[in-house]
């Protein structure tokens, strides 16, 4: 991790915006979508997250899931995140730990302490399908539960960009990014059951997502955009 000021950060911020509305508003989502609409966008709805760490990450628009109807379970969920003002935060694997629980049935807790597998470095992606291709084809992950038979064996969490400044591998205020996570067949959340994401780095909570799971009626689901503010 580190801390910086940079100079024409606000114009950054706001070019950013911008752009990325632009971009929200002529994206076709062929899979599922990136978790906001443009309009939340034009609205610049950036919510709270948890401040513990000096560089915290906020979620820009709502948590998005695509599911199995049939067998009332969540395979994927996205969400949308920029930095606090002035923050900046390190990807790597070393700096960032990505903590899952889910309370399965209102009976028993699973609970995996690091999910974390990497980021997507290089490039922007326009899809959610199109980033996990690309996570599958550079090891992120194992399966593609979006077109694969074989189901992923393990629950991951990994990044990939939709809007990076400066090409280097830390988020920064004016960046946005998608966090996506795989849900192997036994963690996989269904309608009504608790899950809790929380990321944290050495400082402190960089972010605390707690979700009761929508109604699974349809494919893609919408988790809301609120997150837990201690």
């Amino acid at each position: 991790m580190r801390f910086q000021n940079r100079a024409g950060l606000l114009f950054w911020h706001n070019a950013a915006l911008v752009t990325f509305a632009a971009v929200a508003i002529g994206m076709t989502w062929t899979v599922m979508n990136s978790g906001f609409s443009s309009s939340e966008v034009m609205k610049d709805v950036i919510e709270d997250a948890v401040t513990d760490s000096a560089n915290a990450f906020q979620v820009v628009g709502s948590m998005t899931g695509t599911a199995q109807v049939a067998a009332n379970e969540v395979m994927v969920t996205a969400t949308p995140i920029t930095t606090t003002i002035n923050g900046i935060v390190d990807l790597d694997t070393s700096n960032i730990k990505i903590a899952y629980k889910i309370i399965k049935d209102a009976s028993y807790t699973i609970t995996q302490e690091n999910i974390y597998a990497g980021t997507l470095y290089g490039t922007s992606y326009n899809s959610v399908g199109s980033a996990i291709k690309a996570a599958k084809e550079q090891g992120l992950i194992s399966a593609n539960p979006l077109i694969d038979e074989q189901k992923p064996q393990e629950t991951v969490a990994f990044l990939y960009w939709i809007i990076n400044l400066d090409g280097d591998k830390y988020l920064q205020n004016g960046e946005i990014m998608n966090l996506v996570i795989i849900y192997s067949e036994k963690d996989r959340p269904s309608t009504g059951e608790y899950l809790q994401i929380q990321a944290t780095e050495k400082q402190g909570i960089l972010l605390d997502i707690q979700r009761t799971v929508p109604n699974i009626s349809t494919s893609i689901l919408d988790f809301g955009g609120k997150v837990k503010n201690d």
